[in-house]
C-alpha cells in the first residue's frame, strides 16, 4: 500500500448547518416499512463524527441521501446493504448542544462561513472497518425496522 495515497485528502461536503441536520435526521427516521436504521457514529482512530445510515439492498427507498462516503456491506448470501455515510462538522455539533441544552444560538458573525471538512483515504478505510465490526457484532443489521441502535454506548 502506497502510504503517500493512503493519506490523500479530500474536502467532503459535510452537514454544516442546523437545517441539514434536521432534514438528513427526519428523513433518515421515515419508516415505509423498509429496513432502515440510522445513528451518529464516531470510529476508534478518527475524531470525526459521522451520521450513518444502513438499509437493506433490496428494500432501498427512491430517496437519495446526500452522501460524503457510500459502500455495500454483504452480511451473509441473502443479506447486503448499503451504508451511506455523511461527515458531521465539529461546529455544528456545538450549535445543536446549545441550541438543544440551553435555548441559546451562538453566531460568529453576520456572514455564514463556509466550513471544509476533510475526509482522508485513511479515514474512508477505518470507518468502512470499524462500522462493519460494529454491525457484525452488535446484530443490530439483522433485526427490521430499527431506527435507533439500543446497545450504542455513547463515546465521548
Amino acid at each position: 500500500m502506497n502510504p503517500t495515497h493512503d493519506q490523500e485528502v479530500v474536502y467532503a461536503k459535510g452537514c454544516t448547518n442546523i437545517e441539514q441536520l434536521n432534514e438528513l435526521t427526519s428523513s433518515s427516521n421515515r419508516s415505509n416499512d423498509n429496513f432502515k436504521m440510522a445513528f451518529f457514529y464516531n470510529p476508534q482512530n478518527d475524531y470525526q463524527i459521522y451520521h450513518i445510515t444502513c438499509e437493506s439492498l433490496n428494500e432501498i427507498s427512491n430517496s437519495e441521501l446526500p452522501s460524503d462516503h457510500t459502500f455495500y456491506y454483504k452480511l451473509d448470501d441473502k443479506n447486503l446493504y448499503k451504508i451511506t455515510c455523511i461527515l458531521i462538522s465539529h461546529s455544528l455539533i456545538v450549535q445543536f448542544l446549545n441550541k438543544k441544552m440551553y435555548g441559546i444560538e451562538l453566531k460568529q458573525g453576520d456572514e455564514p462561513q463556509q466550513e471544509f471538512l476533510t475526509f482522508s483515504n485513511y479515514q474512508r478505510n477505518n470507518l468502512e472497518s470499524n462500522l462493519k465490526e460494529y454491525l457484525l457484532a452488535s446484530k443490530q443489521i439483522k433485526k427490521s425496522n430499527v431506527n435507533v441502535l439500543t446497545d450504542v454506548q455513547p463515546r465521548l
